[in-house]
């Protein structure tokens, strides 16, 4: 397991712990970004890995992110591009 991974072992049902989950991500190394494409959060490292799009789409559920300006609003609120 990468030590990125384990960043996901900790998301509880509530937009706070799937914050703490981007910035320990981030802290990894992780690119996380806003995709126009498939509405929701989504990593870098989806173009050649999908292992990850399940997580990746519950911790945009968790933060109600569909949309730019949805990601905007969590940004403001979590500081998601804090790293």
């Amino acid at each position: 397991m990468n030590s990125f991974e384990r960043c996901f072992d900790h998301i509880e049902e509530d937009a706070l712990s799937a914050a703490e989950c981007i910035h320990c991500l981030k802290k990894n190394g992780e690119t996380v970004f806003f995709s126009e494409k498939f509405g929701r959060l989504a990593l870098g490292r989806e173009i050649y890995d999908d292992r990850f799009v399940d997580k990746m789409q519950r911790l945009s559920d968790l933060l109600g992110i569909k949309t730019l300006e949805d990601y905007q609003k969590a940004d403001r609120k979590y500081n998601l591009t804090m790293y």
